[in-house]
């Protein structure tokens, strides 16, 4: 795929990826991505983000093992999921479901924030941030897949988040808003069917 691509096209074509061929991306593509990343609009022009890119052998391994238990614990206690089905999901990330030779974990800072924490206002601050996260995180997918790079946006790191602080080494004032899991399709991927822009809009 070439970044002459219309970006209509780029929407429309991209699909989330859970299988990733090992090649790793090159660092002048993950540079792009950054690149896009950090130009998502951003509540108050704070930039009140950090990318964690986590590309070693070791720390991936680690990194995949917390992402294996955060499923686990999503599928139990929030998906509902039977045991049954929750070990053949457990059974199929252990053979390599969401390994990525590229992870980019985002993180807002929330020592920054300027209101009095527990106040509406602290709340409304705080959504905002999260906003301009998830609107970086958004520019980081589609610019991957301009370059041909998969990605699958993962929420669940939350579920664990003072382990993947840890892991990273990062202080409590961090908060993990998402982790971006990518790398080359071993398959191209199919988009989903969506929803009419007519079923889920009004215009007044």
């Amino acid at each position: 795929m070439s970044c002459e691509r219309k970006l209509l096209d780029v929407i429309g074509t991209r699909a989330s990826v859970r299988r990733f061929r090992p090649d790793p991306v090159p660092d002048e593509v993950v540079e792009r991505i950054l690149w896009a990343a950090t130009r998502a609009p951003t509540a108050g022009g704070r930039e009140n983000w950090l990318f964690v890119v986590v590309k070693s052998e070791e720390l991936r391994r680690s990194f995949h093992r917390l992402l294996v238990e955060a499923h686990t614990i999503y599928a139990r206690e929030i998906a509902k999921m039977p045991p049954e089905r929750i070990e053949r999901w457990r059974k199929l990330m252990e053979e390599g479901m969401y390994l990525a030779p590229l992870y980019i974990a985002v993180y807002i800072d929330s020592s920054k924030l300027s209101s009095e924490s527990g106040s509406e206002a602290f709340m409304a601050e705080l959504v905002m941030e999260i906003q301009s996260a998830a609107a970086a995180m958004e520019n980081a997918i589609l610019a991957a897949w301009c370059f041909g790079v998969g990605s699958v946006w993962i929420g669940v790191p939350l579920l664990v988040e003072e382990k993947f602080r840890g892991l990273l080494g990062l202080p409590p004032s961090y908060r993990i808003m998402g982790v971006l899991a990518l790398g080359y399709p071993q398959e191209t991927p199919s988009p989903r069917r969506r929803k009419s822009p007519e079923e889920v809009s009004k215009i007044v």
